[in-house]
């Protein structure tokens, strides 16, 4: 019988093509929580990681714009056969975000990102043990204009928010 994995041994997945963010991001998520990262920058061979090792990965973080399997198709795919694994979703375009939500994701950072933003993001992922779209919100106090985006944004806002 196979023994449930400990916090320690589960993985968090950095997909981009850049090797300067896959860096930057693997010693953030590394140092910050202190968690192992694995890195691809193909979407391609992240997928086929994830189909081979579906118990080790539960933070998945990728750019939008990667090799062989942009970043949207590997969250279809992730989400379709692994609806538990969170889902960070990274681009310089904001367009992608409301898409990027469509297809499921759990959060989306607007590149170019911080330490601060990126680890504020993983952190409030691991506390809450899912996606944030299962609780109300996750508070993250950024005023960047890119700070993350931790919950889809609502398809109609009677309220509305000024700024």
């Amino acid at each position: 019988m196979d023994a449930p994995h400990s916090q320690a041994s589960l993985h968090t997945l950095i997909i981009d093509d850049d090797q300067l963010v896959r860096d930057f991001a693997v010693h953030t998520v590394e140092f910050g929580t202190n968690r192992k990262a694995t890195t691809f920058e193909s979407g391609f061979h992240a997928w086929q990681y994830v189909q081979s090792h579906p118990d080790l990965v539960d933070i998945v973080i990728a750019d939008v714009n990667i090799p062989d399997m942009d970043g949207l198709e590997l969250l279809e795919r992730i989400k379709r056969t692994f609806p538990q694994k969170v889902f960070i979703v990274t681009s310089s375009d904001p367009a992608n975000e409301q898409t990027a939500y469509q297809l499921g994701a759990d959060a989306f950072l607007a590149k170019p990102y911080d330490v601060n933003d990126l680890l504020t993001l993983v952190q409030a992922l691991m506390l809450t043990g899912g996606p944030p779209r299962a609780q109300k919100s996750i508070p993250l106090h950024s005023q960047n204009k890119n700070a993350p985006h931790a919950h889809p944004p609502q398809a109609s806002d009677s309220g509305g928010d000024p700024g």
